[in-house]
């Protein structure tokens, strides 16, 4: 079940986010994070406490980014963290937002790591037209 913070928000993104799910079937759900830590878009299943998500992705970015910053970065751009149960995968795109993905172990993490690249214009120019 994708998830919109109102009726308006999110209809662009809900196709896009639907689509690297189908391109990438090792996705078992994605969501996108705004500069200002938002979560604006999620495909989470059902029961999954929208707010904690937000919380528990905003977290692993600053944690990420600050990681990158002691390493002479700006921020980071792309991480792979490993769990008991699989994987978080976190691209950074252009604007600052962030495309999330959570996937199993037995993923193939490279590919979906390549797909969520992939797919980095297409949430750009939805969160652009959620934005108009």
């Amino acid at each position: 079940m994708t998830e919109k913070p109102n009726g308006r928000e999110g209809r662009g993104l809900d196709r896009v986010l639907a689509d690297l799910r189908a391109l990438s079937p090792d996705i078992r759900s994605c969501a996108v994070l705004t500069r200002e830590g938002r979560l604006f878009g999620s495909s989470h299943p059902e029961g999954v406490d929208r707010e904690r998500a937000q919380a528990m992705l905003g977290a692993l970015v600053g944690l990420l980014d600050q990681v990158a910053r002691k390493n002479g970065k700006e921020r980071a751009v792309q991480a792979k963290v490993r769990t008991e149960l699989g994987y978080v995968l976190l691209v950074r795109l252009e604007s600052g937002a962030i495309l999330a993905a959570i996937t199993g172990l037995d993923a193939r993490v490279g590919l979906a790591l390549y797909d969520m690249r992939n797919a980095r214009a297409e949430v750009e120019r939805a969160l652009e037209g959620e934005a108009a």
